[in-house]
């Protein structure tokens, strides 16, 4: 299976990644209204029960999890969006479902869809910005992140290369030598021919 080269660099990377400056444009704060608290004793049972009761269909054999003190994450992708071209960006696309408990983003602990997102004029073959909300399961937007989508079909490959999209999750420590200022790293990678890279920080 080939890999996204943009993954790939940010994956193989130092987990310091001190002096990265090419993640630097992906890193301001969000701006996050109050949701619903909700508490995850088990990630990955708890996420697919979440999923099950909003109605979200997900890939259950491609779930993550990571964890740090104080940051519980966990998620999948979206059954289906392995049939969505490129071109539907501008639109909003489902592409994953996650629960997230990190205070330090400033996002609400809880369940979300990501909705990607990208300008028309954006997309294109290669790399070009988009964006990615997450959105509650009262259907409101809680907060929005900046994305970087990496496109190497415009339309969905006949055959595809794999069967579901792939979704991978990194906690990592942003200047380890000033302060401890985590980032996490999302990479969805779908055979419809993008992948997604997500910095919640």
């Amino acid at each position: 299976m080939a890999g996204s080269p943009l993954a790939a660099v940010l994956f193989a990377s130092s987990p310091a990644l001190a002096g990265e400056t090419r993640l630097a444009a992906y890193l301001p704060r969000v701006e996050a209204q109050p949701a619903a608290t909700a508490e995850c004793s088990d990630p990955r049972t708890d996420l697919f029960k979440a999923a099950e009761a909003a109605g979200v269909p997900i890939n259950h054999e491609q779930t993550v999890t990571a964890t740090a003190e104080g940051i519980t994450f966990a998620g999948t992708s979206i059954a289906g969006f392995e049939q969505v071209p490129a071109t539907r960006f501008p639109e909003g696309v489902d592409v994953g479902f996650i629960y997230l408990d990190a205070p330090e983003t400033g996002i609400p602990t809880g369940f979300y869809r990501l909705n990607a997102h990208a300008n028309r004029e954006d997309v294109r073959l290669g790399t070009y910005p988009g964006t990615v909300g997450l959105i509650s399961g009262d259907g409101k937007e809680v907060a929005r992140v900046p994305a970087t989508m990496d496109t190497f079909s415009m339309e969905v490959p006949e055959a595809l290369p794999f069967p579901r999209t792939l979704m991978d999750a990194r906690i990592a420590v942003q200047n380890p030598r000033d302060t401890l200022d985590r980032i996490i790293i999302i990479v969805i990678q779908c055979p419809n021919g993008t992948t997604i890279v997500i910095i919640l920080h």
